[in-house]
């Protein structure tokens, strides 16, 4: 048997290595426990049910888990630390779903009913762009349906999300809930980037972006497919705020 973390699991182990001796000793004990039988000894094993069917956890130091899959050839740690099953991993016994009535339920069918064959209407956003891997990403876009004059700022509309909140958003996915590599690295700014606005009074569209729109110009085209936008009605807008390096500060 050999022993697997995921990048979430590695990184606990090497705060706890790094941060308490006495801690990083208790782990070891409960890990080479754990190896040499995995459904007995030490901590307590307990084989988990419901949506975490098929993980075990056991106890080790104080009020401490580790919770882990048995495959054939090896052992695979997916959390360490404290209270690492409240929360995200173990479902409360307290959470129940409800059932829609059929009055409820008619409405949310006609509802979404309603939405079909509309994913090709214009959108607003925000996006970057990736010169290395020559795609946009970090896109987020809505349908301009979705927006009333009512939400026009000098007859402009566009998402209220900003770059900076997308891009700590991601860039704590990619570092946290993936293996840390990843288009979010580095601050947001230094990477191209604009924003997609809609004129509500005369029905048109504006790319805004910075200059490195001009030394990329087939960009154009993919922004224009990315949010479904008639190109006889959209212009591409020039602004400093978007050239690669500018910000609000």
């Amino acid at each position: 048997m050999k022993l697997l973390f995921t990048p979430e699991a590695l990184d606990s182990y090497n705060e706890i290595k790094s941060a308490s001796q006495r801690e990083a000793d208790q782990l070891k004990d409960i890990l080479k426990d754990l190896l040499d039988h995995p459904e007995a000894g030490k901590g307590a094993p307990q084989a988990l049910t419901g949506a975490l069917g098929g993980l075990w956890s056991r106890k080790y130091g104080f009020c401490r888990q580790i919770v882990y899959q048995i495959l054939p050839e090896e052992v695979k740690i997916f959390a360490i630390g404290k209270n690492v099953l409240p929360g995200d991993l173990t479902p409360s016994s307290n959470f129940r779903q409800t059932s829609y009535s059929e009055e409820e339920y008619r409405s949310v069918l006609a509802q979404m009913a309603a939405n079909r064959g509309k994913g090709d209407t214009p959108k607003v956003g925000i996006f970057w762009y990736s010169i290395g891997r020559d795609e946009l990403f970090g896109v987020v876009s809505h349908p301009v349906d979705d927006y009333s004059k009512a939400n026009a700022s000098d007859g402009r509309i566009t998402c209220s999300e900003l770059h900076e909140d997308v891009w700590k958003k991601e860039f704590y996915k990619q570092k946290y809930k993936s293996d840390g590599t990843g288009l979010f690295i580095g601050p947001y700014q230094d990477k191209p980037r604009g924003r997609v606005f809609y004129h509500i009074d005369d029905d048109t569209y504006e790319v805004a972006a910075g200059k490195w729109l001009e030394q990329y110009p087939h960009v154009y085209d993919m922004i224009l497919k990315e949010f479904n936008l008639p190109p006889e009605r959209t212009t591409a807008k020039y602004a400093i705020h978007w050239d690669i390096g500018q910000s609000w500060r």
